[in-house]
């Protein structure tokens, strides 16, 4: 791997005055695990974003920590952890609420693998690098331990490569990871082409955080992506929908997705979805606004939006003219609009159901309802948040018509605040034309004889 000058030379320290990391804003948990390892006599660091969040004043999402014991050695630490990982092994140890990762340093460039089975909504940041395998053209070696230097030179972004030692409280950066984060700068660790070579998705990476940290690329990173950006056609899908996911939560997915598609990335990434930006952005804003809110958007809701221009368009087309909608019909054409990109997505069954039934759900949501029956009916059913979610961002981005939503939004307040199984009162607006009820006719009687 291409290094800087900086190679083979000390690593820049600072002492415990020298910074503003403070042990009060590390989790307990991760604390315990690092005090551990210390005591038995091993390196234990805090790594990777962590130590960037905690330097630039923000909060971690999580906290991971590298040491020089082997995976074996801290699960005998550890009695709540166990060893996961098929190519490089990782340590999860279990905490009610929290999960502290522990790797051992390595010397490989590849990127560490992730949980042994993908489950939706459990997919955990990696600030080193991304979970899985890297694409075909990826540099494949056996991975080996080694030491915090190599540790240091083998991650992503010169940002994520910093260390934090328990055992004395100082950061140490043997990439000039700290003048990065003092100059907002967004660099690769090493060449840029050759670790674009390596792993392809590190593109996708890089694009994200400068929009997450609002940071710029420095220009021999920005010339590479933009050289090496067919590549990311080469990646594992996987690891494709990992980042997608990963940019959906965050909370500032409308601008990560813009940088991608400016840098050629989406298109080759995901050839299946729609990638009509000027309809898209509005609605992953609404999704930002969410989860900036602190609100939690299910997964199954962020990927359906990706098809909400799509869903309008069929929609209109199979109820031009004013035609009555064909539910069969529109069934099928939904579930083969869907069914190529959620598959190359690998998009669990559980969540492609949520989203077929949840977009079809939007079909009867298009006017006021007029029977508290069918709100009922439609609320009980386990697709519904999605379609409620869906709904929302929908009309708020002027994608879906707004007419019915503050009659829905009533009959649906009524239903979760009012006895369970109780249908809600629905309020007709007076000059719609109710269909008059058609009269029985008497039975004929039969003649006796």
């Amino acid at each position: 791997m291409k290094r800087h000058a900086l190679d083979n030379a000390s690593p820049r320290v600072l002492t415990r005055p020298e910074h503003c990391l403070s042990r009060k804003r590390i989790s307990p948990n991760a604390l315990k695990v690092l005090y551990r390892l210390h005591r038995a006599g091993y390196l234990a660091y805090l790594v990777g974003g962590g130590v960037r969040d905690l330097l630039l004043g923000r909060d971690p999402k999580d906290f991971d920590i590298g040491t020089n014991a082997r995976p074996e050695e801290v699960r005998r630490l550890f009695k709540n952890s166990r060893i996961i990982g098929r190519r490089f092994r990782l340590v999860h140890v279990f905490f009610r609420g929290e999960v502290v990762e522990v790797s051992t340093f390595r010397a490989s460039p590849e990127p560490p693998e992730g949980p042994d089975d993908w489950k939706e909504g459990e997919l955990e940041d990696r600030e080193a690098d991304a979970p899985d395998e890297p694409g075909p053209k990826a540099v494949r070696e056996d991975n080996t331990y080694g030491t915090p230097e190599e540790d240091a030179w083998r991650r992503d972004l010169t940002i994520n490569a910093l260390f934090y030692d328990v055992s004395d409280f100082s950061i140490i950066d043997w990439v000039n990871g700290l003048e990065d984060l003092e100059r907002g700068t967004i660099r690769m660790v090493g060449s840029p082409e050759k670790r674009f070579e390596e792993d392809p998705v590190r593109m996708m990476r890089a694009l994200e955080y400068g929009v997450r940290m609002g940071f710029e690329l420095e220009p021999e990173t920005n010339a590479a992506i933009h050289a090496c950006h067919a590549l990311i056609a080469e990646a594992v899908p996987a690891r494709l929908t990992y980042e997608l996911m990963e940019s959906l939560r965050s909370g500032y997915a409308a601008g990560i997705w813009e940088q991608w598609d400016r840098y050629g990335l989406l298109g080759k990434a995901f050839p299946e979805l729609d990638l009509d930006c000027d309809r898209i952005l509005p609605l992953l804003s609404c999704v930002d606004a969410r989860v900036s809110g602190g609100a939690r958007v299910a997964d199954a809701t962020t990927i359906a939006v990706l098809f909400l221009p799509e869903f309008s368009r069929l929609l209109a087309e199979m109820t031009s003219d004013g035609q009555r909608l064909a539910n069969a019909e529109f069934l099928d054409r939904l579930r083969a609009m869907l069914e190529p990109a959620t598959a190359h997505m690998m998009v669990s069954n559980q969540s492609f159901h949520q989203m077929y039934h949840g977009l079809f759900a939007l079909t009867k949501m298009r006017r006021p309802p007029d029977r508290g029956r069918q709100v009922l009916k439609l609320t009980r059913h386990e697709s519904f948040p999605v379609a409620w979610s869906l709904f929302e961002i929908g009309t708020e981005a002027g994608l879906l018509s707004g007419e019915a939503r503050d009659a829905w939004s009533r009959a649906v307040d009524q239903v979760r605040k009012g006895p369970e199984g109780k249908a809600p009162e629905i309020v007709v607006d007076p000059v719609k034309r109710t269909r008059r009820r058609r009269r029985r006719r008497p039975r004929r009687r039969e003649a006796t004889s």
